[in-house]
């Protein structure tokens, strides 16, 4: 698998040689080239990119995850594999088939990781551990919502007079490093055979990766530690060097199963631990990713 997060910002256009990815800058000769075998990540984030049916198939191929940007620079948009498992059919029959309880306790073991990657956050940048308390009152299915409770308390917490949805740096770079993380996951969910659209908990029909959006959470709190001690959130906009520092979230390191890993690994991971859980029909298969012990 690549590890190489690639970033293009100026206009050009990219085309494959010898499987390489290479780059030609507009108005000039010289070229850039990346064995395609070393990326795992693609952003478009020029509008006045170039590219060619034959590098989106090649980029395929490779496993490599493609994202388009809009006006403002975020992703917007991503290309992942499509179904490359080789027990496709049966995985697939696997989640359609997964009965309630299972979902339940699926969420509950999500949610409650979630929130004790929260409560890591707050004790590395404040010392401070009024998060633990909610982790223990998750229930199957998170049926009264600890989730939103804890979610609320920790973001008081996280950042000053704080809003999630408004228009600051703040909220930007956290949605950058989302975006990151949600087309990370989808690739994996994808090559694991698992359908993107069939959620556990998050089921709106119009969003064709709502097991992203479940497999994600426990996820967040990594970008969250990135965003937190970012030295630039005072200013208007993400520069350049903000993004390639949000991009870094893939390198991050995290605990799975006692072994440190990246989080791209970890994503991975999380993906085929979920689907070996559905199709045992145990919850307890299901290993989330953890920070790495605060001392």
């Amino acid at each position: 698998m690549g590890y190489k997060t690639i970033l293009f910002s100026k206009p050009g256009k990219l085309f494959i040689k010898n499987y390489q990815l290479v780059y030609q800058a507009d108005n000039s000769d010289d070229t850039t080239s990346v064995p395609m075998e070393d990326i795992s990540t693609i952003i478009l984030e020029s509008h006045q990119i170039s590219v060619t049916n034959y590098f989106l198939s090649i980029c395929e191929e490779y496993n490599i995850t493609l994202f388009t940007c809009n006006k403002k620079h975020q992703p917007n948009g991503v290309l992942i594999p499509f179904y490359q498992h080789s027990r496709n059919t049966k995985i697939a029959y696997n989640h359609i088939n997964m009965n309630e309880t299972l979902k339940k306790r699926l969420w509950q073991r999500i949610v409650k990781q979630k929130i004790t990657n929260q409560s890591i956050v707050l004790k590395i940048l404040f010392e401070i551990q009024d998060l633990d308390f909610y982790i223990s009152k998750v229930q199957s299915g998170d049926k009264t919502n600890i989730e939103g409770q804890a979610s609320k308390k920790y973001w008081s917490l996280l950042f000053a007079d704080f809003k999630r949805h408004a228009n600051t740096k703040h909220n930007a770079a956290l949605d950058y490093g989302y975006a990151i993380l949600r087309g990370t996951i989808s690739k994996f969910v994808a090559s694991s055979g698992l359908i993107p659209c069939l959620g556990i908990h998050h089921c709106n029909e119009l969003n064709s990766f709502n097991l992203t959006e479940d497999l994600i959470e426990p996820f967040r709190p990594f970008v969250d530690l990135l965003v937190a001690n970012m030295n630039t959130l005072q200013e208007d906009t993400l520069t350049k060097y903000d993004k390639a520092y949000l991009l870094n979230i893939l390198n991050m390191q995290c605990m799975y199963r006692k072994e440190q890993i990246t989080i791209q690994n970890a994503c991975e991971k999380v993906c085929k631990s979920f689907s070996k859980s559905i199709e045992a029909s145990d919850f307890s298969i299901l290993e989330l990713p953890e920070f790495i012990e605060v001392k």
